[in-house]
């Protein structure tokens, strides 16, 4: 049961955050870590297609553990990216790694 709770919240988080970086709201971050345009959308569309495998995986497992891989490597990225290119503070990069643990969480625990 509390997986599945931390399925959805996950889901309905990066549902939230996928939308918000595909609408462009947070195009002037990407511009920061000097990426082109396109890793806006990119990055968008993999959050939103793994938030929607994540709740869907509520019923089918292997999709649970797909999304929570897919986003897993979002995070770390993202948190790689605050630390090491934008040289943010680590303290930016904590609720990266935290999505990034509950993700691999989940995967693992579908796994078992």
């Amino acid at each position: 049961m509390a997986v599945t709770i931390l399925q959805i919240l996950i889901g309905i988080f990066f549902m939230f955050t996928g939308i918000k970086i595909i609408s462009g709201k947070m195009a002037a971050e990407f511009e920061r870590f000097g990426m082109p345009p396109m890793f806006n959308f990119l990055t968008g569309l993999i959050e939103l297609t793994a938030a929607i495998g994540m709740v869907v995986g509520i019923w089918f497992p292997v999709l649970a553990v797909i999304s929570g891989a897919l986003l897993a490597g979002t995070m770390i990225v993202a948190a790689f990216v605050l630390i090491v290119v934008a040289k943010d503070p680590f303290t930016k990069a904590v609720p990266a790694l935290v999505l990034c643990v509950f993700s691999v969480t989940i995967s693992l625990l579908h796994l078992l």
